[in-house]
């Protein structure tokens, strides 16, 4: 049994909230509709190997992840459930590892139909597939005759498997529909095509998160869900709004607090100076973990030209609504001065009861948060009470990423 008092920083992981999710998803799902749980990222930061343990046996069967390597460690771990690979294999090595670890690759090629074609022979072992139809996001994926033609490649092996056919939405949380709908059009278009010469594919999946969301009728037979199991809801508009909860916490403990009289400068270059005598506490997080790491993206507009400047510049002042703060006691207090590698400083009154070793809670992204924090995972305790959990398990990054 782990406990976080060996720990300066850590991630809570509560079960019960991941199954709770899982409920408020199925709520959503049409009759006979299967729910394909995408936990890449590592299950989006909150560790893939016991979200799936979690949700395997709230009885999902079917999982998708970005990469080989994802789907190895889940398999290494002992996941017996069906894996989907969403982005397509370069290599006859990794086709080989794909097929002999039961695992499903995505045909984005008629490169890849031909390959997995010739390995799938040469070990005399069945595969099972599903094709990727690009129908307007500009990634990969096959077009209309291309599918064709990797099904009459495909078909030649009797020990291949077209399972599913499916596509990925460019635009399923924006304002305007027509461009979704679009490319909805466009997949159907290709799965009747397939069918009018024989190519009839079992399972169909083209919603996402946000589709499932503001699109019940494109479900189809089956639908990717990832960001809405992680606890939150896509970025954009969405029709309907669920009862989620956030089982992520990323917390630490304060290793330092020192009195810092007003006027005194905090961090490199001085890049804060302080407006009135605090309590200065170290916390031992940075920017290696994901603390205040900023995303560089070109602006879209005008408008949106405008507000990226706006806050920063409100950031460069300080101003209270865009600074970082992280939660002590149900109460939010502002990170100050540069974020440094593995630490930063936060700034507390000078009569607050404060203590080094006291737990912190740190607002960091689910996905950028470093992948060798220490993941614990937690259920209420018997009292029913957060302040009581027990520590159920712990999967280390080594064991994940082998």
């Amino acid at each position: 049994m782990i406990s976080a008092g060996c720990y300066d920083k850590w991630i809570e992981i509560d079960v019960d909230d991941i199954r709770s999710n899982l409920e408020q998803v199925r709520s959503c799902l049409q009759e006979d509709v299967r729910l394909i749980a995408v936990i890449k990222a590592n299950a989006y930061g909150q560790g893939a190997p016991e979200v799936a343990r979690t949700l395997y046996q709230q009885g999902v069967e079917f999982f998708a992840v970005s990469y080989l390597s994802e789907a190895l460690a889940l398999r290494k771990c002992g996941l017996k459930a069906s894996i989907l690979l969403l982005t397509p294999l370069t290599n006859p090595e990794q086709m080989q590892e794909a097929i002999e670890n039961f695992i499903t690759p995505s045909i984005t090629s008629l490169a890849e139909a031909e390959m997995i074609n010739i390995i799938s022979r040469s070990l005399n072992r069945f595969a099972t597939v599903h094709l990727k139809i690009d129908t307007g996001l500009g990634r990969f994926g096959l077009d209309i005759n291309q599918a064709v033609q990797c099904c009459q490649v495909l078909k030649r092996n009797s020990n291949i498997y077209i399972e599913g056919i499916y596509t990925h939405m460019a635009e399923g949380a924006a304002r305007n529909s027509r461009y979704t709908k679009k490319q909805f059009r466009r997949f159907m278009e290709v799965v009747t095509y397939l069918q009018e010469r024989g190519y009839r594919i079992p399972i169909k999946h083209c919603a996402n998160s946000a589709v499932l969301l503001n699109y019940p009728p494109m479900q189809l037979n089956a639908v990717r869900v990832g960001t809405l199991l992680s606890g939150e809801h896509p970025v954009g508009r969405t029709n309907r709004r669920l009862e989620l909860r956030n089982p992520y916490r990323f917390k630490c403990r304060i290793i330092s607090l020192k009195t810092v009289e007003k006027g005194g400068y905090l961090g490199y270059q001085r890049s804060y100076r302080l407006k009135k005598t605090a309590q200065i506490a170290v916390l031992p997080v940075g920017y290696r973990d994901g603390v205040a790491l900023a995303v560089n993206n070109k602006a879209s507009g005008f408008i949106d030209l405008l507000k990226i400047l706006i806050k920063t510049v409100l950031y460069y002042f300080n101003f209270p609504r865009v600074q970082i703060k992280v939660i002590y006691q149900d109460r939010h207090y502002p990170i100050r001065g540069k974020v440094f590698m593995q630490m930063c400083l936060v700034e507390f009154p000078a009569d607050l009861d404060v203590q080094v070793g006291d737990e912190v809670e740190v607002p960091i992204r689910k996905t950028l948060a470093s992948s060798n924090v220490l993941r614990l995972y937690v259920r209420e305790g018997q009292a029913g009470k957060k302040d009581n959990a027990s520590y159920v398990s712990y999967i280390s990054e080594e064991e994940y990423h082998g």
